[in-house]
């Protein structure tokens, strides 16, 4: 092989349906119904509310709590 030749890699033919488990923290667990692939999906954006130690994230649940 030189240096000029890409190696290939294998593409995943499989176009994911993902299965989500509720919310129940920062991130989901999620498998897919067709392959059996498994991630974690994120339950929020940043200071949204997961993300207790963002200061933006407080000032916002205070502001509605003040409103």
């Amino acid at each position: 092989m030189t240096a000029d030749e890409e190696v290939e890699q294998p593409v995943s033919e499989c176009q994911h349906y993902w299965m989500i488990d509720s919310p129940n923290g920062p991130v989901s667990n999620g498998v897919c119904k067709h392959c059996g692939e498994r991630s974690e999906f994120k339950n929020s954006i940043q200071g949204s509310g997961w993300d207790r130690e963002n200061p933006q994230g407080r000032r916002a649940k205070q502001a509605k709590t003040t409103t």
